[in-house]
């Protein structure tokens, strides 16, 4: 935590919000502390990424999307699409 004055801060307060993005910046008026300043964190909307932020959960190795995922085609037989894939994946 690092401090600073009232008159500092209002003398040159991007050195107070630079500091305030290493650490809390605790500004005093007349030797008392009277403010504080903090980063406001960026937080993840997602809550599975919350919970990688916070090491409680390891983050996926492999990410896919969901357009890339493999269906069956629709108007075709599942019979022959296997049987088409079986002939390509065999040679």
């Amino acid at each position: 935590m690092k401090t600073i004055s009232l008159t500092e801060f209002n003398q040159n307060p991007s050195r107070a919000t630079r500091l305030a993005d290493d650490d809390e910046v605790v500004i005093m008026r007349r030797g008392s502390a009277a403010y504080r300043l903090t980063r406001i964190a960026d937080e993840p909307t997602d809550p599975v990424e919350a919970l990688v932020r916070a090491g409680l959960l390891a983050p996926p190795r492999k990410t896919r999307r969901a357009t890339e995922r493999r269906t069956a085609p629709t108007t075709a037989d599942v019979g022959a699409a296997l049987d088409d894939d079986r002939s390509r994946l065999d040679g």
